[in-house]
């Protein structure tokens, strides 16, 4: 049935919301994606996906895209989209799914002059609802250093529940984490 179910989602896919088009990644990104990975922000919360220069970020989107196909699955791989200003027409984050001890996990970033109009948390919102259907998730965590406010502000904003903090190796080093969880069977979940 994850067959089908995967089949189904792709059929849906880019996903459109108010503000954003989520879709999947392509070599013409490179330059947004190095761009991006060097904001101060980025390089802050996200140090495991800062690029050293474009043949890095070509590397890592050959890598992201590969996961498309094979394994086409965030238990067993990374699944990440490209967040496009459907205004602007321009790359402005990503948001996606990788395993986690047994889950499936989402990450997310918006670009430094995107922050504060809540997109973070309509990327969240769309993929998620997307990724419950299209993998049969029962939940998906969210993980955020404990001192990224925003962070974990779009996540509660997105009705991921706090499940407590805790210390983690997360971004290459141990830290304070919090972390947040959206069950497949809430409300929010299947779009109700």
């Amino acid at each position: 049935m994850p067959d089908r179910g995967h089949e189904v989602g792709l059929d849906r896919l880019p996903i459109q919301t108010r503000s954003l088009l989520l879709r999947q990644f392509c070599l013409e990104d490179a330059g947004n994606v190095l761009a991006l990975s060097q904001e101060v922000t980025s390089r802050t919360w996200l140090p495991s996906q800062v690029y050293r220069d474009h043949a890095h970020a070509v590397s890592a989107l050959e890598y992201l895209m590969g996961q498309y196909s094979t394994p086409a699955n965030p238990r067993h791989g990374p699944y990440v989209f490209a967040i496009e200003h459907r205004a602007d027409r321009v790359l402005i984050g990503h948001v996606g799914f990788s395993p986690l001890e047994g889950g499936v996990e989402i990450g997310f970033a918006i670009g430094q002059k995107y922050q504060g109009q809540g997109l973070a948390t309509e990327a969240i919102v769309a993929a998620s609802g997307w990724a419950f259907q299209a993998f049969e998730l029962d939940r998906i965590l969210g993980i955020t250093a404990a001192a990224n406010v925003a962070s974990k502000r779009a996540l509660v904003r997105a009705h991921f529940v706090l499940q407590g903090d805790q210390v983690m190796r997360f971004q290459g080093m141990e830290q304070p984490v919090s972390v947040y969880a959206l069950s497949g069977s809430s409300d929010h979940a299947r779009g109700a």
